[in-house]
């Protein structure tokens, strides 16, 4: 992984911009998800300065004891801090087109006993809450997606050329007649599996072969491969899967159920 490392002059310049968001809008997927993405290659192209203490701006109280605390490598602190500004900037997107105009630390981003993120802001409370976010990250991008409360979204991104030796052996027989047949590639499969156990917020922990593909459909933007849930028998997640530039881009997205009453 590149050391791109943050100097504190960049979030001066990035409070400074118009709408104050440090990542930029990506419309990708379905209209309903909002993404948004942050190239580390753009940050700071040759950088090689510290992470500054003024990136705390956007963080509340207790998310900069976390970040400071992560003292094992200036890397990790780094990867961390993205994925905050990601998801912090994707929920104050979602909050915009609502009429509501925050700040990053007005949202708080916490992960619940499963692993799963979920933001906290009570600035929201008048619009029915916080959106539902998912996080996915590799050494080039940090992704972030946020769709309405009850939602289900799960994202997931990796780099076309990941070797996927370990999880093609993984594959069930069904699976492996989707890879034989180029219906799907490895890491298409991958790619939807790890997206739909985000949505559920549950994560795929290594378990490649719990949650077996059962379709997979070509559409105008890519495929939609559909995932069997391993833990709500009978739930069957549409992802869609995607191959912008040099990767491939899964988004697990169920609308919230709408009471008939």
């Amino acid at each position: 992984m590149p050391e791109v490392l943050l100097h504190s002059a960049l979030l001066r310049w990035w409070a400074m911009q118009l709408g104050q968001f440090f990542s930029q809008a990506w419309e990708i997927g379905p209209p309903e998800v909002l993404v948004r993405r942050i190239d580390i290659a753009e940050i700071a192209p040759g950088s090689n300065v510290d992470i500054g203490p003024a990136f705390g701006a956007a963080l509340t109280s207790g998310e900069y004891e976390t970040w400071q605390s992560l003292t094992s490598s200036a890397s990790r602190q780094h990867e961390w801090l993205l994925g905050r500004l990601a998801l912090k900037d994707v929920v104050r997107a979602w909050a915009g087109e609502r009429g509501q105009q925050l700040e990053p630390s007005d949202i708080e981003i916490h992960i619940d006993d499963e692993g799963a993120l979920f933001a906290r802001c009570a600035a929201l409370s008048g619009v029915g809450g916080s959106p539902v976010i998912s996080l996915s990250h590799n050494s080039g991008v940090v992704v972030a997606a946020a769709a309405d409360p009850g939602s289900l979204i799960g994202i997931d991104i990796e780099y076309a050329d990941r070797r996927i030796d370990v999880v093609a052996r993984a594959l069930s027989a069904p699976e492996q007649a989707f890879v034989y047949a180029e219906a799907a590639s490895v890491l298409d499969l991958l790619v939807a599996k790890e997206a739909a156990t985000k949505a559920l917020g549950v994560g795929l922990g290594g378990g490649v072969s719990r949650w077996p593909v059962v379709s997979v459909t070509p559409v105008p933007q890519g495929l939609v491969v559909e995932v069997t849930s391993a833990t709500d028998l009978g739930l069957v997640l549409p992802v869609l899967v995607l191959h912008p530039l040099d990767t491939v881009l899964g988004i697990c997205y169920i609308a919230p159920e709408i009471d008939a009453a």
